[in-house]
């Protein structure tokens, strides 16, 4: 075989590897991109945190954030810390207490 029929299917077989390479990076750089700030579920403020310390799941709480007083109920969803969660919670929000 000639030299060049050789280098046209290196060159081909090249583009064709660097080609599958990019897609699997953007691929894998987009189902990296962490959920928070996405719609992702969010963490409580410490202040609603620390107003369920010492409480138990049902109880009403309250606490100071930036925005003002807030009162609620102490609830937390399975595995997570009770937190104080505002009566006037978004409706996409779960509001049944913990038992």
């Amino acid at each position: 075989m000639k030299p060049e029929k050789h280098t046209g299917a290196l060159i081909g077989r090249l583009l064709a590897l660097a080609t599958f390479a990019a897609t699997l990076t953007a691929c894998c750089a987009i189902s990296a991109q962490p959920s928070e700030g996405s719609g992702g579920p969010r963490r409580p403020p410490a202040e609603a945190l620390d107003a369920c310390k010492t409480a138990s799941s049902g109880q009403e709480c309250s606490f100071t954030s930036p925005h003002g007083s807030v009162k609620g109920t102490c609830w937390a969803p399975e595995g997570k810390p009770l937190a104080c969660k505002p009566k006037d919670a978004p409706a996409g929000s779960p509001s049944a207490p913990k038992q």
